[in-house]
């Protein structure tokens, strides 16, 4: 039985989530980068959609983003990563964060 598993990764759902984010998320919403970080992770407070949501960014891109967002966990997992439209949206608006969405590229 072969035990590997392929993932998978959804290009519309991908360019879906970057419209979203540019469109929605960094027009809307405010994303606040908090002054403490939490176990090594650089957290993000994001406000003004229908929920509040928390991102984590790992600055050394041990661990991948996290968002707790219900898409980040259910459909962003399976299409893209875990990549939803707040975790690019706080990646697009962070220099020093941004090569991390070549994840979302490679």
């Amino acid at each position: 039985m072969d035990t590997t598993t392929e993932e998978t990764f959804d290009l519309k759902a991908r360019d879906d989530r970057f419209f979203r984010a540019a469109e929605s998320v960094l027009k809307t919403y405010k994303i606040t980068r908090r002054k403490t970080q939490k176990k090594d992770f650089v957290i993000f407070d994001i406000t003004g959609g229908t929920h509040d949501y928390e991102v984590r960014i790992h600055p050394q891109w041990l661990h991948k983003p996290h968002c707790t967002c219900p898409d980040a966990a259910q459909r962003a997992k399976l299409n893209t990563r875990g990549y939803c439209k707040h975790i690019i949206a706080v990646l697009l608006s962070n220099e020093e964060f941004r090569y991390q969405l070549l994840e979302v590229f490679l």
